[in-house]
């Protein structure tokens, strides 16, 4: 059985010693990681900043939603106590809060 080559972007360590930022434009215009080879074995990927990002943004996202996939799943297959807002915080759950614009938060 012959092995299946990827359809992917490649390079080498010597093209990426050359010109590294014609790798990256070649990551932008595949819209795809390149492969860097040295001596026939992969030795990285080259990103774009933009593809990195979004990249730990999808990653991010994911963990929330496994976060809430495991959550919803204990309150619908274990016995657990819930407690309301008012419950745990006291009075000061049925406040209006007040916002300050200059906390440095926004």
């Amino acid at each position: 059985m012959a092995m299946k080559i990827l359809d992917v972007p490649i390079s080498s360590i010597s093209e990426v010693k050359r010109s590294p930022m014609e790798i990256f434009k070649k990551a932008d215009k595949e819209a795809a990681g390149v492969y860097v080879f040295n001596r026939e074995k992969v030795a990285g990927v080259m990103l774009t900043q933009k593809q990195y990002e979004t990249l730990n943004e999808e990653v991010d996202s994911l963990y929330d939603k496994i976060a809430d996939l495991i959550a919803e799943n204990r309150l619908q297959h274990e016995k657990v106590t819930t407690f309301s807002d008012s419950e745990v915080r006291g009075s000061i759950a049925n406040e209006v809060p007040t916002i300050d614009e200059e906390d440095g938060w926004e």
